[in-house]
């Protein structure tokens, strides 16, 4: 392995020493959620939805919090994620087999689990002229409820890359806006890799940082 690789200056970008190493790689992710968060349009009025409550799905919760939403809602059918949702900024949660997803009105919703039956009930408690932001990588294609999407003239898009992101993200783990450390629940040595990429089926697990040697 090179002990040094080559990157085009404007993709560099200075890390604080308050920040630590794991929290400057899990930067990429929370770039994501920042990303996400852009297009849902959130501010400190904004009532937010978020399905899946995954490491992509606890990032977008904290964007929205540090964004200033006043109700951060997140729907995740595993009670260990939901109490993890709870933890870093939800202010409702709820277990989408049991509990209604649209029993009251948001103004916008980031999916961040791929799945086809949280992304149509969530779709529907969304209200009229809010935006839909789909993040989780799931099936090809889907069914969408597109009447309700025409009806309430609904602002559908995704999110796969990023731009101009990362000065935002390190900005708001330096003032503690954000907590990635807290996140980081494992730590693998590079030659344990499949490992960690299976760590996510342990209950409590959030997200496993490699460390290189």
């Amino acid at each position: 392995m090179p002990a040094f690789v080559t990157i085009g200056a404007e993709f560099a970008h200075p890390v604080p020493d308050s920040v630590s190493d794991d929290a400057a790689a899990l930067c990429e992710p929370l770039s994501v959620g920042i990303a996400a968060i852009r297009k849902a349009g959130v501010d400190a009025r904004s009532r937010v939805l978020v399905a899946g409550a995954g490491p992509i799905g606890i990032v977008v919760t904290q964007v929205a919090k540090a964004y200033g939403a006043s109700e951060i809602t997140v729907s995740d059918p595993d009670p260990a994620r939901r109490e993890q949702a709870t933890r870093f900024g939800a202010t409702t949660v709820l277990d989408p087999t049991v509990e209604p997803v649209g029993s009251e009105p948001v103004d916008a919703f980031i999916d961040a689990s791929g799945a086809q039956p949280a992304v149509v009930d969530s779709i529907r408690a969304v209200r009229p002229a809010g935006r839909v932001v789909l993040v989780g990588s799931g099936a090809e294609s889907m069914e969408l409820p597109t009447q309700v999407i025409q009806n309430r003239e609904l602002v559908l898009t995704g999110v796969f890359r990023y731009a101009n992101t990362w000065p935002t993200a390190i900005a708001l783990v330096e003032s503690g806006q954000v907590d990635l450390d807290a996140m980081v629940t494992a730590h693998f040595s590079l030659e344990q890799t499949a490992q960690a990429l299976d760590s996510d089926r342990t209950p409590g697990s959030v997200k496993s940082v490699v460390t290189v040697s």
